[in-house]
């Protein structure tokens, strides 16, 4: 089976990247069969819908943040400074911001991957 173009640079990503939220992202997205509709249903719907499923749990969310917390914070700041005021966290404050940094980032590379 042949891959498509958005899978080799998915790939790209996950080999050139390790360990960071981009390959974190594109390893979620690279696992389904429609890559496009994947980032379009999560900037639908979101995290919270559950269509991330390791995601879902407050123990794995947790860890999501611990595991990017720095990246997380400049995600935040760099989100923060556009809007000219601090995000609203209601609710738990890492799982929050795990779910927002992975959307985040999916939005970033939804727009690298298909509007350029």
């Amino acid at each position: 089976m042949k891959k498509s173009n958005i899978e080799i640079q998915l790939q790209a990503i996950i080999d050139n990247e390790p360990r960071t939220l981009k390959a974190y992202v594109a390893e979620e997205a690279i696992g389904y069969d429609e890559i496009e509709e994947f980032f379009m249903d999560l900037q639908q719907h979101g995290c919270i819908c559950g269509m991330v499923s390791s995601l879902i749990y407050y123990t794995d969310t947790h860890q999501f943040f611990e595991d990017y917390y720095l990246e997380i914070e400049d995600l935040r700041q760099e989100v923060e400074e556009q809007f000219g005021e601090p995000l609203q966290i209601k609710g738990d404050l890492k799982n929050t911001l795990a779910w927002f940094a992975f959307e985040q980032t999916a939005h970033q590379l939804y727009i690298e991957l298909f509007c350029t």
